[in-house]
């Protein structure tokens, strides 16, 4: 009976939580996708390389969406059994509130398990991918520079147009106009050429065209003059648009683990952020309890729920402020212990608490007596101080 009723339990919270993670994940992905346009539009990249980009930035977006998703799904799954009456029906065949809660909370210690994975490598690998892959794009002078029926700047003053390219990379209709020099512009036009990888770098190699040079010197007499030069063959060095190697260092979200706690010696950026990186990763290893405090905020509220004609609406939405003030506390707490790293207990304090609280209220024990008592009192001694007072 207790295995059969754990598999039941456990297959009704972890279909609503599929669900709701698919859902958030794909809405949170939309916004995430947004700010990837860009380099879908102005880097000329193609549908694939948009949806690998946005599959990289998907990790770090499960870390926030996963415990969200169980937090709903508990809500629903415990709803829903209490109003078709299973968990009456449970608790008055002798079944405790362990046995049920059991289940739920199988699915939510997977769930802290699965985020820890991400917070701590998955994530973290995914966006030094990102940031790499970006930095190949936008350094990718076949696709920046040379851009099919468009004109493109690679640089202050260079102007590149291209009416068509092949698929071999052969382009037709070449424009380059060289106006960094305002005394001197060049304009290069060729009917076909194509980009090859020289030495030193990428060189646009064009066939058939001429070289137009204006002279705008202060002389009276060079003033105005132009040159037309023709040529069958001509190359023009792009190598000096493009970068030798990077010149961003990795962030803390896009560090390793061990990066952070124990980051290389000649590592500049760790020596002047030591703290940041140091409470970043107590954040990743908190991270992974928040799944299971959710989940026992959910069970607190509708669990020892007493019978209610009217619904548990208030007890859900009591449930919900209450997981996004703490949530929200958290994230708090992450940004003061990055500015001073004695404030790191707090941040295990403060999940760790919630789930004793949650435990308790779970357990059976009420906190309301903490405010009869201090009532009782209350009455006692304003009872005390009447009788006390003179006789009429």
């Amino acid at each position: 009976m207790p295995t059969s009723l754990s598999r039941y339990l456990f297959l009704q919270t972890l279909g609503p939580f599929l669900v709701a993670s698919f859902v958030l994940t794909g809405i949170i992905w939309l916004t995430q996708a947004l700010r990837m346009l860009d380099v879908l539009i102005t880097q000329g990249q193609t549908l694939l390389t948009f949806f690998e980009l946005t599959a990289l930035a998907l990790p770090s977006t499960l870390i926030i969406v996963l415990p969200i998703s169980l937090f709903c799904a508990i809500l629903y799954t415990l709803h829903k059994l209490i109003g078709d009456s299973e968990i009456v029906v449970m608790f008055s065949a002798g079944v405790s509130r362990w046995v049920v809660a059991t289940p739920l909370l199988t699915v939510a210690v997977a769930t802290s398990i699965v985020v820890l994975m991400f917070s701590i490598h998955i994530a973290p690998s995914g966006m030094r991918a990102l940031k790499n892959r970006l930095y190949e794009i936008r350094s990718d002078v076949a696709t920046s520079v040379i851009r099919e029926g468009t004109f493109s700047n690679p640089a202050s003053g260079l102007t590149v147009y291209v009416r068509e390219r092949d698929a071999d990379g052969t382009t037709y209709g070449i424009l380059v106009h060289d106006g960094r020099n305002p005394d001197e512009p060049i304009t290069y036009m060729a009917e076909t050429g194509s980009l090859v990888e020289g030495p030193n770098g990428p060189l646009l190699v064009m066939f058939n065209g001429n070289i137009q040079r204006v002279s705008r010197e202060k002389d009276a007499n060079a003033a105005g003059a132009a040159t037309l030069l023709y040529f069958d063959k001509y190359t023009y060095d792009l190598s000096q648009y493009v970068d030798d190697r990077p010149t961003f260092s990795y962030e803390g979200r896009e560090r390793y683990f061990h990066e952070l706690v124990n980051p290389a010696p000649d590592d500049l950026y760790a020596r002047q952020n030591r703290s940041k990186l140091l409470a970043d990763a107590h954040e990743r290893i908190v991270e992974g309890f928040y799944p299971a405090m959710l989940a026992l905020i959910a069970l607190a509220a509708l669990l020892p729920a007493p019978f209610n004609r009217r619904g548990y609406a208030s007890r859900m939405a009591i449930a919900a402020a209450a997981a996004l003030l703490i949530r929200i506390l958290g994230f708090a707490l992450a940004n003061a212990a990055s500015r001073d790293l004695y404030l790191a207990p707090l941040m295990y304090f403060l999940p760790l608490s919630v789930c004793g609280i949650c435990v308790a209220i779970i357990s059976g024990v009420r906190f309301d007596f903490l405010w009869q008592r201090a009532r009782w009192a209350l009455t006692n001694r304003t009872g005390a101080t009447k009788d006390e007072g003179p006789a009429p």
